[in-house]
């Protein structure tokens, strides 16, 4: 005969309304909400959504968990498997909302903190899971008749464990029907009025399987003396769990490894956090410095254009100052040779003034002399002027007039600006302004 395991049936959690949640074996409390008990019993749809969450079950195998199964009750009441794990806390809330739409009451403070989902725990053995491949849909089936089909709003098939088990979401709605209206309460004590009644359904679920063709005892006689329970009063024993000490040994034991896997975890956490901001840090910089050696070779080709630049407009300044002192010496020679021509014409023009009064000077000479000797020299000499200047009259007026015309023009440049001789004589085309 194949025996179930201790652990066939536990219903000892208890989430509340306010997220807090309670274990009635342990007596320990904490708060995670349904949402952190859903993502943990469907963290294999999590998983295959590509989000995992590290759970502090050691016994957890991860390369397993995309064998879990989870499954959730539509609108319609049908079973359908999950592709989000809010797929099982979308059908968790409308139980609840139908719940509240009825007149249920739900509280979330003190002792009223309303208890909105007891967790379900059943096992088997897994030599009886071989013989039965449909034994999840079987338990599921008891459970449903044992506490309504619309209380059992979602499960989980775990596999990534020691043992395949079930979790079971079990809301503790509570109807009653009064001249065709229905009344709803959401109470666990509808349910679980007392310990007595808690124990009994082990050999509930042990019954109903085996009127289902399952091979198991009915009593798990072979570990009864390891076990706490009570004798009714028919002398029937009932399985309730571990021994007091044995419990509370084990107990302490579990907390005590949670602590040690929890701060595990967290120091994991502060060293996963600190390695990933040192590789941050090293990205950061790395962009920063290809960064920063991009504008150094950017600056050292500008730094080598601006040079390149300078050079050219410093060669250019000293063509242009080599052509200025040009113009200047080209300048100073002119004015120098001006100044020697217009002192040569000057001369020239004192010498053809005196000869202008040559003539006449020579005629009153000759004239004296005539009057002295009784001669008549004077008139053959004014024949002999004529006729000389007839002779060199043509040569000598164009000679004046070359003369004149460069007194006139040194006169003129006389009255010019140096200014405008230097500007002319800079060469265009150089593309700056000098003309200040």
């Amino acid at each position: 005969m194949i025996s179930i395991g201790y652990l066939s049936f536990d219903a000892s959690q208890k989430i509340h309304y306010s997220g807090k949640y309670t274990s009635t074996k342990t007596s320990k409390t904490g708060h995670g909400n349904i949402t952190r008990y859903i993502r943990h019993i469907d963290r294999g749809t999590d998983k295959m959504n590509g989000c995992e969450v590290h759970h502090s079950n050691p016994d957890i195998d991860s390369d397993l968990t995309l064998q879990n199964e989870s499954y959730y009750r539509d609108s319609n009441g049908e079973w359908h498997k999950t592709s989000h794990s809010k797929d099982m806390i979308n059908a968790i809330n409308r139980r609840v909302e139908y719940a509240k739409e009825h007149g249920a009451r739900i509280a979330t403070k003190g002792k009223n903190d309303t208890v909105i989902v007891r967790p379900l725990v059943v096992q088997l053995d897994k030599e009886t899971i071989s013989e039965h491949k449909n034994w999840t849909f079987d338990i599921i089936e008891i459970l449903e008749k044992e506490f309504g089909a619309d209380n059992i709003t979602g499960f989980s098939v775990h596999k990534d464990e020691t043992n395949p088990h079930l979790h079971i979401s079990f809301i503790p709605c509570y109807e009653t029907e009064k001249n065709g209206e229905i009344k709803c309460t959401i109470s666990q004590t509808k349910f679980f009025n007392s310990p007595k009644q808690l124990a009994g359904l082990h050999r509930k679920i042990r019954k109903s399987l085996l009127d289902k063709g399952y091979d198991i005892e009915l009593e798990n006689k072979p570990i009864e003396e390891h076990l706490a329970g009570y004798y009714d009063k028919n002398g029937e024993w009932h399985q309730q769990g571990l021994t007091p000490d044995q419990l509370k040994e084990l107990s302490d034991r579990e907390f005590s490894l949670r602590m040690e896997v929890i701060n595990m975890r967290y120091r994991q956490s502060e060293l996963d956090m600190i390695e990933q901001s040192i590789y941050d840090l090293r990205e950061k910089a790395k962009i920063q410095q290809e960064e920063l050696e991009k504008e150094r070779v950017a600056m050292n080709a500008q730094q080598a254009a601006l040079e390149r630049e300078k050079a050219d407009v410093q060669t250019q300044l000293k063509v242009i100052a080599e052509e200025t002192a040009k113009a200047k010496k080209m300048e100073s020679d002119a004015e120098e040779m001006l100044q020697k021509a217009y002192d040569a014409i000057n001369v020239c023009y004192e010498i053809l003034s005196e000869e202008n009064g040559l003539e006449d000077k020579l005629l009153e000479f000759v004239g004296k002399e005539d009057r002295k000797t009784g001669k008549h020299n004077r008139r053959i000499m004014e024949k002999w002027f004529e006729r000389f200047k007839e002779h060199c009259w043509d040569k000598r007026t164009v000679q004046r007039m070359e003369a004149l015309e460069i007194r006139k023009q040194r006169l003129k440049m006389a009255n010019k600006k140096i200014d405008d001789v230097t500007t002319n004589a800079v060469p265009t085309g150089t593309g700056y302004n000098f003309s200040a």
